[in-house]
């Protein structure tokens, strides 16, 4: 190879090289809340491992979001008669047909579905720490446009 053909592909090397690294430098990483509930997502899923779904998880992580909001956000308050409705899912499996569950298997259920309640608003709470105005905004936007499900706001 002649020397102005090696100096060629060096430079091409060099070039693409350096603007691969340069155009992974301006890829953001996701925001620490989205780590943040990643990682908490990853916790609930190891506790109820094995006796709940994925509806169920979702549903406590809802209700966990929804606690922190309405302990944390002005004009938020939880409907108590609601949030039992949805709580009470837990007894159910995931077709909605009732458990058949002897008086250990439930306590068992009840104690891993608060355990990761609490770890969902104890989350969401940290996540809302990051940037309060936000959270508030993105929870009223998340009331007002009709399209979430479950929620045990009250009205």
């Amino acid at each position: 190879m002649r020397v102005y053909d090696l100096a060629l592909v060096t430079a091409f090397v060099a070039f693409f090289g350096t603007a691969a690294i340069s155009a992974a430098a301006v890829v953001p990483s996701p925001p620490q809340t989205v780590n943040m509930d990643l990682a908490a997502s990853s916790a609930i899923r190891s506790v109820l491992a094995g006796q709940f779904g994925e509806g169920h998880i979702a549903m406590l992580q809802a209700l966990g979001h929804q606690q922190a909001v309405a302990a944390t956000c002005a004009g938020f308050t939880i409907d108590p008669r609601i949030y039992s409705n949805e709580f009470d899912l837990i007894y159910d499996d995931a077709k909605g047909k009732p458990r058949a569950l002897k008086a250990g298997e439930k306590l068992k259920l009840e104690r891993q579905a608060t355990l990761a309640l609490g770890m969902a608003f104890g989350a969401q709470v940290a996540i809302s720490a990051n940037d309060h105005p936000a959270f508030c905004k993105a929870a009223a936007l998340e009331r007002a446009s009709g399209k979430v499900d479950h929620l045990v706001w009250k009205k």
